[in-house]
């Protein structure tokens, strides 16, 4: 009688341990997800500084919500005093309507008038730094086509002020 007393007790405990070592995973947000209040296909959004165009913005697709825009099929041409010197294409992006920062997400890739090429998964671009920068790997080709890998990147996008804090990899 005491071991039946015993293993029914047991398995409460058991029983009860095993609710406890329970994870529960909230969301968090119960409100279901917000719908674009904007869609636009061919997008093009063009900032300019008196009359000088800082940089166009084309994408295939855009879903346009209260305070960001997020694009598909990205071009992003910048300028500088009026000229294009700098293209980065990616898969999507997310443009912060304030600040007109914007993060591109999947097969990014800068290429510099000069000739040098950045690729990563994603990168930022914060446009009144007029910087671009990420902590991903990244693999850079120069114009006389060496190639540098590392991380934590940052650069005017013209690819001409390059800081990499961590280099891991070269070729000739």
């Amino acid at each position: 009688m005491n071991y039946i007393y015993y293993m029914k007790y047991s398995f409460y405990f058991l029983f009860f341990l095993s609710f406890l070592s329970c994870k529960v995973i909230e969301k968090e947000s119960s409100s279901p997800p917000q719908e674009a209040q904007e869609i636009v296909m061919n997008f093009n959004l063009t900032e300019t500084i008196e009359g000088i165009p800082d940089f166009r913005l084309q994408a295939n697709k855009a879903l346009s919500y209260e305070n960001k825009t997020v694009v598909y099929g990205v071009n992003l041409l910048f300028y500088k005093n009026g000229s294009p010197y700098a293209t980065l294409t990616s898969d999507s992006g997310t443009l912060f309507i304030a600040t007109n920062d914007m993060i591109a997400m999947g097969n990014v890739k800068v290429k510099g008038v000069e000739g040098a090429l950045l690729e990563t998964e994603s990168l930022k671009w914060a446009n009144k730094l007029n910087k671009i920068m990420t902590e991903n790997k990244v693999l850079i080709t120069t114009k006389d086509n060496k190639k540098i890998k590392g991380r934590y990147f940052e650069s005017d996008p013209g690819l001409t002020e390059i800081k990499l804090k961590e280099t891991y990899g070269y070729s000739d």
